[in-house]
């Protein structure tokens, strides 16, 4: 006897009722790990905890920056503050040097990208190297970038050689791009612009198993490691405890088996009952639900009080990638109720890393300028090329900028032009003396604050 017969019976049809269309349907085969593409995320980021065979240190930081979405939204964030840039031309030596180097970013580069990308390898590699293409008369008209997993540094030793830590290359003559292999190529440093952070004191090994000190920079990533591969290890982890357990239950009420005596054929209806419920389930979409018997029961499991909350930790190891990279979570929205103290604190010290990381471009463009002007076969100095300057990541209010220039003049630190300046306006003919008869500054008051001065008795 069929448990569920009762469902396929026919019933009686009044006369002239429309007669109802019997709905077919497959079910499914494809698993559910296949539809929603958990296999493909599983695969790529158990190979990334697990495997420690990577080419080199730089391939396991592709694959941190890839795989974790935190890491790459500060890594960016960062990157495009370097498009906020200008370079004081008037602040060159002579027309000729201006002209020169105002071609050289305007025309023959695309500066804007240069600049964003040397800003994120040095976030995550510590390093930006470049190929500098030019001949003489000409100037550079290129910077190739080059990739930093594929670049090895010597001495000026005959490759190949071995170098431990008792005799480490501790100077760049030679970078090599791909080495011991087919397209192997040699450039000599001068053919190099090489930007790099912390480089002085920090010990690497090579591709190639050579050591090398104060040659290659220092990744910010490097402190991480650990970090991103415990934060994926305990989420993947519970993910598949949470896939793996039962989220529901059928339970068959003693109603099912109450007139039948044999404990042989009782057992034989249950497993028929199962059976049908199992077959029942399976021809369902999304959009149905089953109609039971009303001794058949399905029951919910809540898995969150089954499964420990490791929020706690993500958490931690969230903040520990903000702390190392020195861009508050405020900054992303993912900080809740923290204090304007604490938020302006944090963005402190971001600032001062974003300045850090911009100074270090600073330099380097000026090498690239000046290395340019020598192809070109003009003579100069360093402090004859025009600087390349970035404007302020923190930048004031209007308000509090002209408070600022207001007070700097009527103190008499500043002359009318200066504060003009400040203001970006134009100067004056006459606007070269600063105010005399200045009194003290005093002390400035707070935004919003309102000073009351002392009445004096007549």
């Amino acid at each position: 006897m069929n448990p569920f017969s009762w469902l396929r019976r026919k019933p009686q049809k009044e006369e002239g009722e429309p007669k109802p269309v019997v709905a077919t349907m497959t079910p499914s085969k494809t698993p559910f790990a296949a539809i929603a593409g958990m296999s493909d995320i599983f695969e790529d980021t158990e190979k990334f905890r697990q495997d420690n065979n990577f080419d080199t240190i730089f391939d396991l930081y592709d694959s941190m920056l890839k795989f974790d979405p935190e890491l790459n939204g500060a890594v960016r964030n960062i990157s495009l503050t370097a498009n906020n840039y200008y370079i004081r031309y008037k602040d060159a030596k002579n027309a000729t040097i201006r002209n020169a180097i105002r071609e050289l970013v305007e025309e023959k580069l695309d500066f804007d990208d240069i600049l964003i990308n040397a800003m994120r390898n040095l976030m995550v590699y510590g390093n930006d190297i470049n190929k500098l293409i030019g001949r003489s008369g000409v100037g550079i008209v290129n910077v190739q970038s080059l990739p930093i997993n594929q670049m090895t540094i010597t001495d000026n030793r005959h490759i190949p050689f071995a170098a431990n830590k008792d005799d480490p290359i501790m100077f760049a003559d030679k970078y090599v791009f791909r080495e011991n292999k087919i397209d192997t190529q040699i450039f000599p440093a001068s053919e190099i612009l090489h930007i790099r952070i912390d480089f002085r004191s920090h010990w690497f090994e090579d591709p190639m198993g050579r050591w090398t000190y104060g040659v290659w920079g220092a990744s910010r990533f490097s402190s991480l490691k650990q970090a991103i591969r415990a934060k994926y290890n305990s989420m993947n982890n519970r993910i598949a405890l949470e896939d793996s357990m039962t989220k529901q239950y059928i339970s068959i009420g003693p109603e099912a088996v109450e007139n039948v005596a044999d404990p042989a054929e009782q057992k034989e209806r249950l497993a028929t009952i199962m059976k049908n419920v199992g077959t029942l389930l399976d021809g369902l979409r999304a959009d149905q639900v089953p109609i039971l018997p009303h001794y058949v029961q399905m029951h919910h499991v809540d898995i969150r009080n089954t499964v420990p909350d490791n929020s706690g930790f993500l958490d931690q190891v969230n903040a520990d990638i903000s702390s190392v990279l020195h861009v508050p979570r405020v900054s992303m929205g993912q900080e809740k109720g923290s204090t304007f103290a604490a938020t302006f604190n944090a963005n402190q010290w971001s600032v001062q890393a974003i300045r850090r990381l911009q100074q270090v471009l600073v330099e380097s463009i000026r090498d690239l300028f000046s290395r340019h002007l020598t192809l070109l076969g003009i003579e100069h100095r360093q402090k004859d090329i025009p600087p390349l300057e970035f404007g302020s990541v923190d930048e004031e209010s209007p308000t509090t900028t002209m408070k600022r220039a207001a007070l700097g003049y009527s103190s008499g630190i500043l002359t009318l032009n200066q504060a003009l300046e400040i203001l970006g306006m134009s100067s004056e003919s006459s606007g070269n003396q600063r105010k005399m008869g200045g009194g003290s500054t005093g002390e400035m008051q707070r935004e919003g604050e309102m000073v009351v001065e002392d009445v004096k008795d007549v």
